[in-house]
């Protein structure tokens, strides 16, 4: 991959587009489309290999300088005032920071547990040493950025509309070269940085082409245009049930079957019915239990519980191509479980030792598409419990504390968290099959953190409320309190 100058340029000038950003703009809106810019338009798998630091990418690179952003306290101060702006900041609950601990040191333990090398016939892969340990940490406490910053900024309602507007707006900004590629074929990105991001083959599909923009891959395209769709499907929902929006979804679907991404086009139908019509409730219980199945698909991928010849069954009456795709996929996940259990606990680490190798040509003997899969290859079962756990716990808690969540805000409110839920949930399957962990799966996922955490301060404060009203009616009666 041979990257021009100006991919080098972008990726070392962008903590100045950042603080331009912030200088421009509210400092919630600031963070959020320092981020999403980022994403959508800086090179993508392009690294500054720098002496001592780690390689750093364009989501490595926009994490930081958005923190330092948000350190420096740049940005403007919002014109309307948050009605939740007085209440005590969230507390991350004592699991998350478990979880947390657990992933930084699990990225340690797999590097001390594979300090071997690796030789079989004309291969050889290194063994990991300790400066690995110490920028695999560095890796994943950037990794978690957005994170922590959808916990601080995003975790009220109206930062959350905050966020549903700004993918809306960037999918609809994004529109224009995605169109661009479709018709034209993928070229973008070697137009302007010199290289095309991956194998061209990819990116055609029922006799055209797929976009790929300035992403790692269409299918990355497609799940961003996915998100668009459903944060404009909720906010017609709740606010603007009009003509302008209704077009808005009309070309937002013509855009995700441009895309030519089945499992994208899949999870839009699926979510659809659930934001414009069902409950908030409903919504909340069917992410819980989409969350919870993915969590333990490794398991019931092991046990054959997975009921795959009837998918590929089904998947095969209408779509063969798609069905022989998934069936490669099926085969690899087999093929890399199988060699994941050789080290079970803590993994292979990288250099590509978690993949089998032909002795003979050296060839790798399968290919990692899902992100669980190559979790588990690279860090081992401590390695996924800790990153999948993360994934999975702000859903669940959220789901937990229902009771105090639909007590405490208006049906508007309740559809924008639930979308939030929802968008996440359909990550997490998106998971399964494919690698497409961003940072905007990071930021969603601490919003919903956010929200379940000052749910427990509301909680608190509500027994305090009744406690000392209790005490106080006592008082009045003339009687002491007995409790």
């Amino acid at each position: 991959m041979h990257a021009n100058s100006l991919a080098t340029i972008m990726l070392l000038s962008w903590p100045l587009f950042a603080a331009l950003i912030f200088m421009r703009m509210e400092r919630v809106n600031a963070a959020i489309w320092s981020i999403l810019l980022a994403y959508m338009f800086l090179p993508p798998s392009y690294y500054i290999d720098l002496p001592v630091v780690p390689a750093l990418g364009k989501y490595e690179i926009a994490s930081v300088a958005t923190a330092v952003m948000l350190w420096l306290r740049l940005g403007r101060k919002g014109g309307v005032r948050d009605p939740m702006a007085d209440d005590t900041r969230p507390v991350m609950p004592v699991w998350t920071k478990f979880l947390v601990f657990l992933l930084l040191v699990s990225a340690v333990l797999t590097v001390l547990n594979n300090d071997d090398a690796l030789v079989s016939g004309i291969s050889y892969r290194p063994g990991m040493q300790l400066s690995d340990a110490v920028a695999n940490a560095i890796l994943q406490l950037i990794e978690l950025i957005p994170f922590f910053i959808g916990f601080r900024l995003l975790s009220t309602p109206q930062q959350t509309r905050k966020l549903l507007v700004a993918l809306m707006l960037a999918v609809l900004i994004y529109s224009i070269p995605m169109l661009l590629e479709v018709r034209l074929s993928p070229q973008l990105n070697t137009w302007i940085y010199g290289y095309f991001q991956h194998e061209f083959a990819q990116a055609m599909r029922y006799g055209g082409f797929r976009p790929i923009v300035f992403m790692y891959h269409p299918i990355w395209v497609a799940s961003f245009a996915t998100m668009g769709f459903i944060a404009t499907l909720c906010l017609t929902r709740t606010y603007q049930v009009n003509v302008r929006m209704m077009l808005v979804i009309c070309y937002l679907i013509v855009l995700l079957i441009l895309c030519k991404t089945m499992t994208a086009i899949l999870m839009a139908v699926l979510a659809m019915p659930l934001v414009l019509v069902a409950s908030p409730r409903a919504v909340l219980t069917i992410s819980a239990v989409v969350a919870i199945a993915v969590f333990v698909y490794p398991v019931l991928r092991l046990t054959d519980l997975v009921p795959t010849e009837d998918i590929l069954g089904l998947i095969g009456s209408s779509q063969p191509e798609r069905a022989d795709s998934l069936q490669v996929r099926f085969d690899n996940e087999v093929i890399l479980m199988a060699r994941a259990l050789e080290r079970p606990m803590f993994g292979w680490g990288s250099w590509g030792r978690n993949f089998p190798v032909d002795p003979v040509s050296g060839r790798y003997g399968a290919i990692a598409d899902g992100a669980w899969v190559i979790t588990m290859g690279s860090r081992g079962i401590l390695g996924y419990i800790a990153q999948f756990g993360l994934l999975i716990s702000p859903i669940i808690i959220l789901w937990q504390r229902r009771f105090a969540l639909f007590r405490r805000f208006d049906h508007t409110d309740l559809l924008m968290i639930t979308t939030l839920v929802l968008m996440m949930a359909i990550n997490l399957i998106e998971l399964i099959p494919n690698a497409t962990l961003t940072p905007l799966t990071w930021l969603l996922n601490g919003a919903i953190l956010g929200h379940a955490a000052r749910l427990q301060y509301s909680r608190a404060l509500r027994r305090r409320w009744q406690r000392e009203d209790s005490e106080a009616l006592a008082k009045k009666a003339g009687l002491r309190p007995a409790l």
